[in-house]
């Protein structure tokens, strides 16, 4: 490997956030090879430029299905978007370039957005609060 394909991998890995869909360890994880990278070709923090978000760099469908999964729910998707229903009156889309979600909730006017927002993490916030509830009959 040389120096400029370790600055790019570096360059790389300071882009994996938990905004993008990133798990915490996956962002430890990337946060310590990127570290050892830089010991390794003696570069400099300054030789990095910032990561900025890019179009091409974006969460894919695998991080949303996996949360809505969480949740019981399944993603239905037509190519950069996707929905999945949440009960009957309550539908979560979500439009993967730039990964934005919202919730349209049926009304007798017809259907109306409720929330809108962005990141992976505060589309599973929302769900933890308002999403599908699973009840046990078994006490534990």
């Amino acid at each position: 490997m040389t120096v400029e394909d370790a600055q790019r991998k570096i360059e790389l890995l300071r882009r994996i956030c938990v905004d993008k869909g990133a798990l915490p360890a996956e962002r430890e994880t990337a946060y310590r090879i990127q570290k050892l990278l830089m010991e390794r070709y003696a570069i400099k923090p300054q030789d990095i430029p910032d990561p900025s978000p890019t179009p091409a760099f974006g969460l894919t469908w695998s991080y949303w299905q996996e949360l809505l999964e969480e949740f019981g729910l399944r993603l239905e998707r037509l190519g950069n978007r996707g929905s999945a229903a949440v009960g009957y009156n309550r539908r979560v889309y979500v439009r993967l370039d730039k990964s934005e979600w919202w919730v349209e909730e049926r009304s007798k006017s017809g259907w109306q957005t409720k929330v809108r927002n962005c990141s992976i993490e505060s589309l599973r916030n929302y769900l933890k609060a308002q999403g599908p509830r699973s009840y046990s009959l078994f006490r534990r």
